[in-house]
């Protein structure tokens, strides 16, 4: 089976959290095991060194971001078992750490955009994308909306697992105009309590959803209406 992994973190690259422990792991057991497993992350400026210098350049194009079109530079590192893809834009990405910026947004919908826009420049189609938070949450949903059809891109399947559902990627409206770019007809998908939120529209869109572990799934059943919107 072929896998793309889409994760905002990953060590030993970068990491904030236990998704990136994940994001670290998870894979290379997978191509262990036989499957073809390659993981997707940004190439941020927290990067050390060392490591970016193991890193190849494959070629740039640019991303849909709403109404507008940014530059995206695409890279490559072999980690251990695992090929490691890298999205680069300096304006998103070469910052002190990797969140809590007011354009986190419009950052995070860039790399969910350029993570499908990249696949024909590495001829690479994925059995399944696998992503992994709200900062990947509009994988899915720009699949599902702009991709799906695409002959290309067929009958390509989607995971999305939920490590932290504190964190859905909830913003206001005006949010979709100038970053996420979902047309007024298919807003449905992303509106929970009048807001947009990103972690709803991947539970809307996936193929399938699930969470880092059946005890995380458990304890946190009864303290979030998320799961309970998509009905």
């Amino acid at each position: 089976m072929k896998i793309l992994y889409c994760a905002s973190e990953a060590n030993p690259f970068a990491g904030s959290g236990g998704l990136a422990d994940v994001a670290g792991s998870l894979p290379h057991t997978v191509c262990r095991k036989g499957h073809d497993c390659r993981i997707v992350m940004p190439l941020y400026g927290t990067i050390p060194y060392e490591l970016k210098c193991q890193m190849n350049f494959i070629t740039n194009f640019t991303v849909p971001v709403a109404w507008r079109h940014q530059y995206c530079g695409l890279f490559w590192a072999r980690w251990n078992d695992c090929t490691y893809y890298f999205i680069d834009n300096e304006y998103y990405f070469k910052r002190d750490k990797l969140y809590g910026f007011y354009d986190d947004a419009e950052r995070f919908a860039f790399f969910s955009r350029a993570i499908l826009e990249m696949l024909p420049y590495i001829d690479f189609h994925p059995d399944l994308i696998h992503t992994n938070d709200w900062q990947t949450a509009l994988v899915p949903v720009y699949y599902y909306l702009f991709y799906s059809k695409n002959p290309w891109y067929y009958n390509i399947k989607s995971l999305f697992t939920i490590h932290n559902i504190q964190y859905q990627g909830k913003y206001g409206w005006e949010v979709n105009t100038e970053c996420v770019g979902i047309p007024p007809t298919e807003t449905k998908i992303l509106e929970m309590d009048g807001k947009l939120n990103m972690m709803k529209g991947a539970i809307f869109c996936s193929t399938r959803v699930n969470t880092v572990s059946p005890t995380y799934c458990t304890t946190r059943s009864t303290r979030t209406t998320t799961s309970s919107a998509v009905s």
